[in-house]
């Protein structure tokens, strides 16, 4: 199993002209020569959707977790567009402790059920460790306005698919229902009790149900 880093994230630099399809492609030309099979959460599941459309025979099952296939409205591609540069520059001004108090306030990326001390405190460890010039980079090039819509060729995802989302994530609820209703072999999974971050808050229920996808 292969965790790869997404552009501006860790160590990883996010470099002028990346994009979500710039990082698929290079993702598919580090796999090995057989198909694989790609689990993919929040941005990482859209880096799935363009690697899996543009790289159809390096897939062999895709796996997508509370994501979306870009943002279909340009109006509202434009607005997250704005509010992604707005974060962009308050990172390389004031720091990541000031993009982790506003992430921190954003009820739709709070967990259903708080976390024990000990893991809030781990999780936000790890985000405060994380460059802010390289989450800067990557808000502007792989954030959810700048990648351009693909809900047009989801029919054209021909591996099994499986769409997991939370149930208290109404909205990421919603849309991976509309995405189901037009992928051709899909299974739709729902984790109980659960927010956005569904593989952090329920992960054995998560792990549960890839492994029974993949052992079909």
């Amino acid at each position: 199993m292969r965790c790869p880093l997404l552009p501006g994230h860790g160590w990883k630099p996010c470099v002028p002209g990346q994009s979500i399809a710039r990082t698929a492609s290079d993702l598919a030309a580090g796999f090995p020569a057989e198909p694989v099979d790609l689990l993919g959460y929040s941005m990482g599941g859209r880096v799935a959707i363009q690697l899996a459309l543009d790289h159809p025979t390096r897939i062999r099952r895709l796996i997508l977790a509370s994501c979306h296939p870009g943002i279909r409205d340009a109006r509202e591609r434009n607005l997250r567009r704005q509010r992604d540069e707005s974060l962009a520059q308050v990172l390389e001004e004031d720091g990541i402790g000031a993009f982790m108090a506003w992430w921190e306030t954003q009820s739709a990326l709070k967990p259903h059920l708080p976390f024990p001390a000990a893991v809030a405190e781990s999780v936000r460890a790890r985000r405060l460790n994380q460059d802010p010039h390289g989450l800067a980079g990557c808000l502007r090039a792989m954030g959810g306005g700048a990648m351009d819509p693909v809900w047009g060729r989801l029919s054209e995802l021909r591996m099994p698919v499986l769409l997991i989302s939370g149930a208290a994530d109404t909205r990421y609820m919603r849309i991976m229902d509309e995405m189901a209703a037009v992928i051709p072999d899909h299974r739709r999974d729902v984790v109980l009790k659960s927010g956005h971050a569904v593989h952090r808050e329920r992960p054995q229920v998560v792990a549960q149900m890839v492994g029974a996808f993949l052992s079909v």
